[in-house]
């Protein structure tokens, strides 16, 4: 596939998207792409994610297989 028809794609798959959680990875994820990240950031991100579990900001196994199926392609 050329690169043209991967855009095509992705911005496709973008608009059918609907869940704001992902939305804000993936503007994380492009916000920081190429970016190199040092100790401090991957320390602050690993506190933040024990700050987030703490307080039941996660998904179990079986949440996450559920949201991941909505992911797939058709």
């Amino acid at each position: 596939m050329d690169i043209q028809a991967e855009l095509k794609w992705i911005h496709q798959e973008i608009d059918k998207v609907s869940d704001p959680t992902f939305l804000e990875k993936l503007k994380h994820l492009l916000q920081n792409f190429g970016k190199t990240e040092d100790d401090t950031d991957y320390n602050i991100d690993i506190d933040n994610a024990l700050k987030n579990i703490e307080k039941g900001n996660y998904y179990s196994t079986q949440e996450a297989r559920e949201l991941s199926k909505k992911w797939e392609r058709k």
